[in-house]
């Protein structure tokens, strides 16, 4: 039987191509955020009392509320859409960067 605090570990693995180093490091960085392993890591370093567990768990349902609250208000307003537009448009900018200096340094 399965203690429910054990964590099942899987190796995360990336590969490096063309001796691009920081595009795998930058890659492996984002997986390591995605699968959430050093919040888990320093969650489980000290001993939470589930008195504190229960507050502070309350504590984000209450800050994801209000956050949920905020995005319906920009919806309504027109300003999340004005938001992701300017997102949308970073994005684009630093694909075409990126692109660019992989042009130049192949050339």
């Amino acid at each position: 039987m399965k203690n429910r605090d054990e964590v099942v570990v899987k190796p995360l693995e990336i590969q490096v191509v063309n001796d691009n180093f920081e595009d795998a490091f930058r890659k492996f960085k984002a997986l390591v955020q995605k699968e959430k392993i050093l919040s888990i890591y320093k969650e489980r370093q000290m001993y939470e009392k589930p008195s504190v567990k229960k507050r502070r768990k309350v504590r984000e349902a209450f800050e994801r509320k209000l956050m949920t609250e905020a995005r319906e208000q920009q919806i309504l307003s027109g300003e999340w859409e004005k938001k992701q537009k300017r997102k949308e448009l970073k994005r684009k900018q630093k694909h075409a960067e990126y692109h660019k200096r992989q042009t130049e340094n192949q050339g």
